[in-house]
């Protein structure tokens, strides 16, 4: 896709997307404050371009912190879609947790795949694990987005 094409795309997609998300997404509402740790995560989360991944390592070593602890924060991002916990997945490109649920058959990882695929993310074809392409990895230093 051309930059323009992506662009346009975005715009297209994104209140389709905005809208599925809020019509499967289980009301949260935000009992504690968020932390200044969680704000910085949420704050990079933001930049990951729609059609895009990246990983909860690439996130930690942007922040000099650890992977679970980014994970954790996803975990309690009072903010989806405007911060797309989605579009984070583990080191190895598999799919991970979402909304505190893990195992690829569960109901919320597979909700986390259908967000991904309608905003295009390239998966690996031919495989029994649902792992993302590396075409589709965003790095925050600007390299190949590999942990």
């Amino acid at each position: 896709f051309t930059p323009r094409r992506m662009k346009l795309l975005t715009l297209v997609l994104s209140p389709l997307i905005v809208a599925a998300f809020q019509q499967t997404t289980p009301s949260m509402s935000i009992s504690r404050a968020v932390t200044p740790f969680e704000a910085n995560v949420y704050q990079l989360c933001k930049q990951i371009p729609t059609g895009m991944v990246t990983t909860y390592g690439e996130i930690a070593k942007a922040l000099n912190t650890s992977p679970r602890a980014v994970g954790q924060a996803m975990k309690r991002n009072p903010f989806a879609p405007e911060v797309p916990c989605h579009r984070v997945v583990a080191a190895s490109r598999e799919l991970g947790g979402f909304f505190g649920e893990s195992g690829a058959e569960s109901d919320q990882v597979q909700r986390k795949l259908r967000l991904l695929q309608a905003e295009g993310v390239q998966f690996e074809e031919g495989r029994k694990v649902t792992k993302v392409s590396q075409r589709s990895v965003f790095s925050f230093a600007g390299g190949d987005g590999a942990d």
